[in-house]
C-alpha cells in the first residue's frame, strides 16, 4: 500500500511538472510571437519591453527569466527566422548540378523574402554588429553550395569571395523586390541572376588558373 501511495505521488508530481513545462513553453512562444511582430514593424527601437509585456500578457521579470535581456531575446527571434529560412530550402528538391543548384538557390532566396518580408527585415535589417549563430549557420550552408562548384572545377573566383558576391547580389535584389522597387516578375531579376552566375562560374573545360588556386587557398 505504501509503495502504491508513493507511486501515485510520483505520477502526480510528474504531471504537475509537465503542466508547468507546457505553460512555460506557451509563455515563451507568446513572448516570441509578440516580440517578432514588434521587431518586424518597428525595428529594434520599436521593441519596448513595456509594449511587449502588454501584448504578451506578461511582466518584465517573466521576459528576463526566459530570455535574460532584450539583446538575447532579439537574437533568439532572428535565429528562429533563419531556422524558418533554412527549412524553406530543405523542403525542396535541389538540382544535382552545382551551378544549377546555385541558380535555384537564388530563386528560393528571393521567393522567401517576398513571401515573408517581416521575417526578412528581422533577419537582415537590425542594428546587430555581429551575425547570430543561426545567421552564421545559414551563410555556411551557402558557402558549402559555392564550394561544391569549386570542387567541380567550375568556379572562377575564390570560395569566400564568390560566396560574398552571391549573397550581396541576391540580398540586394530581394531587398529591392520587398520594397517594390523591383516587381517580382521583373526581367531585371533574371538578368542580374544570370550575370552573377556567368561571372562566378564556367564550364569545367574552361576553368581558369585563378579558380584552380582557390582550392588551395
Amino acid at each position: 500500500m505504501y509503495h502504491r501511495y508513493t507511486y501515485v505521488r510520483m505520477v502526480a508530481r510528474m504531471a504537475v511538472a509537465r503542466s508547468r513545462d507546457a505553460e512555460s513553453e506557451a509563455t515563451r512562444r507568446s513572448i516570441l510571437e509578440a516580440a517578432a511582430d514588434l521587431l518586424a514593424s518597428g525595428g529594434e527601437d520599436g521593441l519596448s519591453i513595456r509594449e511587449l509585456c502588454a501584448r504578451a500578457g506578461v511582466t518584465p521579470p517573466t521576459i528576463y527569466h526566459h530570455f535574460g535581456d532584450k539583446a538575447a531575446l532579439i537574437e533568439r527571434i532572428v535565429d528562429d527566422c533563419f531556422a524558418d529560412f533554412d527549412r524553406a530550402f530543405a523542403r525542396r528538391a535541389v538540382p544535382s548540378d552545382p551551378v544549377e543548384a546555385l541558380r535555384w538557390a537564388f530563386g528560393r532566396y528571393v521567393e522567401f523574402g517576398l513571401r515573408y518580408p517581416a521575417h526578412y527585415r528581422v533577419m537582415f535589417e537590425g542594428k546587430r554588429l555581429r551575425p547570430t549563430p543561426g545567421g552564421r549557420a545559414s551563410y555556411d550552408a551557402l558557402r558549402r553550395r559555392v564550394a561544391a562548384i569549386d570542387v567541380a572545377g567550375r568556379l572562377r573566383a575564390g570560395v569566400e569571395d564568390a560566396t560574398a558576391a552571391f549573397w550581396a547580389t541576391v540580398h540586394g535584389v530581394t531587398s529591392l523586390a520587398i520594397r517594390g522597387t523591383l516587381k517580382p516578375q521583373s526581367p531585371a531579376i533574371a538578368l542580374v541572376r544570370e550575370a552573377m552566375i556567368s561571372q562566378l562560374t564556367c564550364d569545367a573545360r574552361r576553368r581558369t588558373g585563378r579558380s584552380k588556386r582557390s582550392r588551395h587557398e
